[in-house]
């Protein structure tokens, strides 16, 4: 599975990332546009963005660089690494649906 991860797919990673838009982009354009800044508000998201497309292509090479490192060992086979995945799953949902529910009351 690694090797078809490329540095091609992990800057696509990170730029695409870089452009979706982000809650904290979204506070920093409209501060910027409430205070009649708008140039400085722009120039603040646009580094802002590229600072998270090069942790979204930083984390991806970390991860690559790991994985490669631990596949070649039984650590990678045993059953607690595969279910891992499943379990983050879970737990992304739980804490979603708790967050949804306090929300709601």
């Amino acid at each position: 599975m690694p090797a078809d991860i490329t540095w091609r797919s992990l800057l696509a990673l990170g730029i695409s990332g870089g452009l979706l838009p982000c809650p904290s982009a979204l506070v920093l354009m409209l501060s910027a546009i409430s205070l009649g800044r708008v140039g400085y508000g722009l120039i603040l998201t646009v580094v802002f963005s590229f600072g998270l497309a090069a942790t979204l292509t930083g984390i991806g090479l970390i991860f690559l660089y790991i994985g490669s490192a631990f596949g070649r060992t039984s650590f990678a086979e045993s059953r607690i690494v595969k279910t891992l995945p499943v379990f983050s799953a879970f737990v992304v949902t739980i804490i979603g649906g708790a967050i949804c529910y306090n929300s709601l009351g």
